[in-house]
């Protein structure tokens, strides 16, 4: 029998998806499709962009996610949004929740689906480079990342970057849910206020 490798870990920085785990995105979602039929920075793709972004300031958080946010502030944990979507939702979504002290746009901790280089990088697939490029943003080491998404890909890209990764059913879709459960590789998290547990239990707080 082949020895399992142990890895230490000392968890100081949380990774979040954006649509389906932090927010209920599903009603914006008929704007991108929109947009996706239109002809880039056409009249008709900019009036298509802009009802979206404004509906993005009405898509909720999930409930429960307030409460992460205060434990995380309280314990000095660093958090990070990586997520398929572009920088300039994740911005106009945390702007209209108030989240800046939680993602602080000066310190990178909004990573969107383009690089510095301005190229598109994506998680389909399990392709890692996001949360790659998400690390050397926030020059951190996989061991010390947790990462929280709805997806499987969510899951399979950031354990190809070498990060511990739980996946979260509220925002899941009916055939994700059905692997995750049945895998027992794949540690699920039923709700938003679960996550404090998991964080009081592996996280090392920075101010300790």
């Amino acid at each position: 029998m082949t020895k399992q490798k142990t890895i230490n870990r000392n968890f100081k920085t949380v990774l979040f998806d954006f649509d389906g785990t932090l927010f209920n995105t599903a009603e914006a979602d008929q704007y991108v499709g929109r947009q996706k039929k239109l002809r880039r920075f056409s009249p008709e793709w900019v009036q298509a962009r802009k009802e979206y972004l404004e509906h993005i300031k009405q898509c909720p958080l999930y409930d429960g996610w307030l409460q992460v946010f205060e434990y995380i502030k309280a314990n000095n944990i660093q958090a990070a949004i990586v997520s398929g979507n572009n920088r300039e939702v994740l911005n106009v979504a945390v702007r209209h929740y108030g989240l800046q002290d939680i993602f602080p746009k000066d310190k990178i901790n909004r990573i969107g689906c383009k690089d510095a280089t301005g190229r598109r990088i994506r998680k389909h697939g399990g392709n890692p480079l996001l949360f790659e490029y998400a690390l050397k943003q926030l020059e951190e080491t996989p061991t010390n990342v947790l990462a929280f998404g709805n997806e499987m890909c969510d899951a399979q890209a950031a354990g190809n970057a070498g990060i511990k990764a739980y996946h979260c059913l509220w925002g899941a879709k009916a055939e994700d849910i059905n692997q995750m459960i049945v895998d027992p590789d794949h540690q699920c998290v039923t709700s938003p206020s679960q996550i404090i547990d998991i964080l009081r239990s592996e996280i090392i707080s920075q101010s300790q």
